[in-house]
């Protein structure tokens, strides 16, 4: 989510420039049977299609790279970001879309897994009663919230 915003409020500088009028962003958050469902729009310079076909490319970057400044570098604008966030979302069985239009703004939707325990992966349990458990693949058997 920290990258979705980071990358809204952004692009919404970088068309409007730094005044005190600019436009929201809108997040929208749903809670489906099967997903969490969260839309991050903005009204920023937006992507072109070119730009979509690299944008989950590690160390493909629209932003320019940050100057350091002394012996603090930025950890920005180097195209690890957005790859991660989906790497992310995808491990916990969900998954991660960006839609633009260029000139005029981006949505981004990120799904996840709204109940846990339906995930594809198999999640350990560290209890002192699993110790004696000799299963070779650990599973859940009730969700943990």
């Amino acid at each position: 989510m920290f990258e979705l915003f980071k990358n809204s409020m952004r692009a919404t500088i970088d068309r409007y420039g730094e005044f005190e009028k600019l436009p929201p962003i809108q997040v929208l958050a749903t809670l489906g049977k099967e997903d969490l469902s969260v839309r991050v729009s903005d009204n920023g310079i937006g992507i072109s299609r070119k730009m979509m076909d690299h944008l989950f490319r590690y160390s493909y970057s629209t932003a320019s790279l940050p100057e350091t400044i002394g012996h603090n570098a930025a950890l920005a604008g180097y195209g690890y970001g957005l790859p991660l966030s989906r790497l992310y979302a995808r491990y916990f069985n969900g998954d991660l879309k960006v839609l633009s239009m260029e000139g005029y703004g981006t949505d981004a939707f990120l799904y996840i897994k709204a109940v846990p325990f339906k995930t594809n992966e198999s999640i350990p349990s560290y209890s002192t009663s699993s110790r004696n458990n000799t299963s070779s693949s650990p599973t859940v058997s009730q969700p943990l919230y």
